[in-house]
C-alpha cells in the first residue's frame, strides 16, 4: 500500500462519515473561515517540526511509497496535517450539536490582558530555561530524539490555550475529550496498520522503544492524541460565542 492509498483507505471514509454526521445544510460562513484559519497554522506549525524529524532520521518514508516531496516531506504527509485536522474539526461540531453545551460558560480572555501577558511571559521563559538546561540530553541520549522533539516543541501551545482560555475548556470538557479521544484512538490504529505495511518507519536508535501492540512507538501515539487535543481545543476558542 502506498501513502495515497492509506489515504484513500482509512481517512477518506472517516472524512465522509465526519461529513455527514457534523450538521445539514451549510456550515456558517463565520466557521469555515476559522477552520481555514486553523488548517493554516496547523501547516505552518507542524511543517518545520516534521521536516526537522525527517531530515535528522528519527522517521521517513520508502520512495516507493510516496509520489514526490516538498521539503523533506512527502506531498501525502502535508495532506495528513489537513485531513486529521478536518476530522477533529468536524466532530467538535457535530458535538456540539449533539450534546447542550454548558450553559454561561466563560469566555477566553483577550491576550492583551496584564494576567495573561504575565502567565505567557512566565512560560516563555520556562520553555527557554528547559531548553537551554537539556539542550545536551538528547544529544547523550539519542533514544530520546522523538520524545523531546515532540513534547518541547506541542506542550507548550496547550499550555498557551490554558492560560488564554482554561475555565472555557475546562466547561467544555467533553466536547474537547471526545474528538481528542475518537480520532486520536483511530489514528493510533491506522497508524499501527501502516507501519506494518513499511508506509512510514523509524529509527529504532531514536525511540525509547517502548511500543504499542509491538509496532507502534508510544511517541507516535503521544503525537495523534496531542496534536487532536491541540486542534480541538485551538477550534473551541476560536469558534464565536454564538456557534458555541
Amino acid at each position: 500500500m502506498t501513502y495515497s492509498g492509506f489515504h484513500l483507505a482509512f481517512n477518506l471514509p472517516l472524512l465522509l462519515v465526519l461529513f455527514f454526521f457534523s450538521g445539514k445544510g451549510f456550515w456558517p460562513g463565520e466557521m469555515v473561515i476559522v477552520m481555514l484559519a486553523i488548517l493554516g497554522i496547523v501547516v505552518a506549525f507542524t511543517s518545520p517540526w516534521d521536516n526537522w524529524a525527517v531530515a535528522r532520521g528519527i522517521w521517513d518514508f520508502p520512495p516507493e511509497r510516496i509520489r514526490f516531496r516538498i521539503g523533506k516531506l512527502p506531498v501525502e504527509e502535508y495532506a495528513f496535517f489537513v485531513i486529521q485536522s478536518l476530522e477533529v474539526m468536524m466532530l467538535s461540531w457535530g458535538f456540539l450539536h449533539w450534546f447542550q453545551p454548558p450553559a454561561g460558560a466563560p469566555m477566553p480572555r483577550w491576550i492583551g490582558e496584564p494576567q495573561v501577558l504575565r502567565h505567557l511571559g512566565i512560560l516563555f521563559v520556562c520553555w527557554i530555561a528547559v531548553g537551554v538546561a537539556l539542550k545536551e540530553w538528547p544529544n547523550r541520549d539519542q533514544r530520546i530524539h522523538y520524545a523531546w522533539h515532540l513534547l518541547f516543541w506541542f506542550l507548550p501551545v496547550v499550555f498557551i490555550q490554558w492560560i488564554v482560555a482554561g475555565p472555557m475548556l475546562l466547561a467544555y470538557s467533553w466536547h474537547v475529550l471526545v474528538p481528542t479521544l475518537a480520532i486520536g484512538t483511530y489514528l493510533c490504529l491506522a497508524d499501527w496498520y501502516a507501519i506494518q505495511k513499511g508506509i512510514w518507519y523509524f529509527d529504532p536508535k531514536q525511540i525509547t522503544g517502548w511500543k504499542i501492540a509491538g509496532e507502534m512507538p508510544w511517541e507516535e501515539a503521544a503525537f495523534f492524541y496531542i496534536t487532536s487535543l491541540l486542534v480541538a481545543q485551538t477550534f473551541l476558542i476560536l469558534l464565536p460565542a454564538t456557534l458555541r
